[in-house]
């Protein structure tokens, strides 16, 4: 997905969602350990963001 630019669809999610631009740049794919260390630390706001192809992509974190 490209931040800086983003497709008409993936613009109207973030609309959707309430997501800043700050937000949008803050962005991770976590794979199922980093994202239970995430969940378990209760210091981040984890939502889903539908993907625009639907695809599997590398963690961002590990």
């Amino acid at each position: 997905m490209d931040e800086l630019n983003p497709t008409i669809k993936e613009r109207q999610i973030y609309h959707e969602m309430k997501l800043t631009p700050a937000m949008v740049k803050s962005i991770r794919t976590l794979c199922g350990v980093c994202l239970r260390h995430y969940v378990e630390t209760k210091a981040f706001k984890i939502a889903i963001v539908p993907n625009k192809d639907r695809c599997m992509e590398t963690c961002t974190v590990c």
